[in-house]
């Protein structure tokens, strides 16, 4: 199902018995107004669940405001969802809507809801629970009409026992809670994927005759995916951007891949590996075995490499390796 986003990346592809169930949710939550709290690993399409159910709903024609709550803290963070009066703060111009006014009776997606700093908690909730908010310096009482739907990579009923998260907001926005799988654990995916990706950055970058061969979705299919969906996005658009031939190799794909899926480590159309190849691979393989061993800690990793905790950081982001 297409779906209009910013970044023209709106599909909600519909092919693994998971998500044919996820879809049957959505149609059946859709017509409600309860809230609901999307789970799921960074990557994994939460706020294009979101946007499905707003379609599906009877709000479709209303706004989709989707807002990220783990970027602003206290009076920046109670500005950007309850908005301002002309002269309520110093710099305060003229009167601002929030959040919670543009969404009007339409669809609030709050994105990294786990990260509402726990000053905020208190006074969201009350907004949840009351249906009226006021713009700061404002005395004017205004209806809050939008149907809220949630999403987090955290584990919120840690963070309650934790005391990082209130227990009532909580339990205000898991209503209804869904969880969206990470990309390895519906291979079947995987193809329409790409194919959809493939067909889009082959349109944006006027080359229509870029393909896949069998090989290299074959060796996508066996592939972790420690970025889901958006990493299979980024890495479609990097190879039909560079890929000078019309077929796309399994030897064109980022040499972590290749090691990780055991492929040879030869860059594409070399027959001998450049020396600064053969150090890329030893790192690589060197972090991806100490892994292995170490237990899901970083901090174990860095004794088992011998190296500092900082280093290590640098050789993953030089990598782009994500350990999961």
């Amino acid at each position: 199902m297409e779906l209009g986003t910013e970044d023209g990346l709106g599909k909600f592809v519909i092919q693994s018995r998971t998500m044919r169930d996820l879809y049957r949710l959505a149609t059946q939550v859709a017509g409600s107004d309860a809230t609901i709290l999307v789970y799921g690993e960074s990557g994994t399409g939460k706020e294009l669940f979101a946007r499905l159910v707003h379609q599906l709903s009877g709000r479709r024609a209303k706004p989709f405001i989707p807002v990220n709550c783990g970027v602003l803290k206290g009076e920046l963070f109670a500005d950007k969802f309850f908005g301002h009066e002309a002269g309520a703060f110093t710099g305060a111009q003229r009167q601002r809507k929030g959040s919670f006014e543009m969404a009007a009776d339409g669809t609030l997606f709050l994105d990294e809801v786990g990260e509402i700093p726990p000053p905020n908690q208190v006074d969201f909730l009350r907004v949840l629970e009351e249906k009226t908010f006021r713009r700061l310096g404002g005395e004017k009482t205004q209806p809050f009409d939008a149907r809220i739907v949630a999403a987090t990579n955290r584990v919120l009923n840690k963070m309650v026992a934790a005391g990082e998260f209130r227990a009532d907001l909580y339990y205000r926005l898991n209503v209804i809670p869904v969880t969206l799988p990470p990309l390895r654990e519906r291979i079947d995916d995987i193809p329409p994927l790409a194919e959809y990706f493939l067909a889009m950055y082959r349109h944006r970058y006027h080359k229509p005759d870029v393909r896949l061969a069998p090989a290299t979705l074959d060796t996508l299919c066996g592939y972790s995916w420690p970025g889901n969906v958006r990493e299979l996005r980024n890495l479609t658009e990097r190879l039909v951007l560079l890929c000078a031939d019309p077929l796309i190799e399994p030897a064109h794909l980022p040499l972590e891949m290749r090691l990780a899926t055991g492929l040879p480590a030869t860059e594409c159309g070399q027959n001998v590996m450049t020396l600064e190849a053969a150090v890329r691979q030893a790192e690589v393989t060197a972090i991806i075995r100490g892994w292995a061993e170490a237990g899901g800690s970083k901090a174990r990793l860095a004794e088992i490499l011998a190296v500092s905790p900082r280093t290590l950081r640098y050789k993953l982001a030089e990598y782009d390796l994500k350990l999961t």
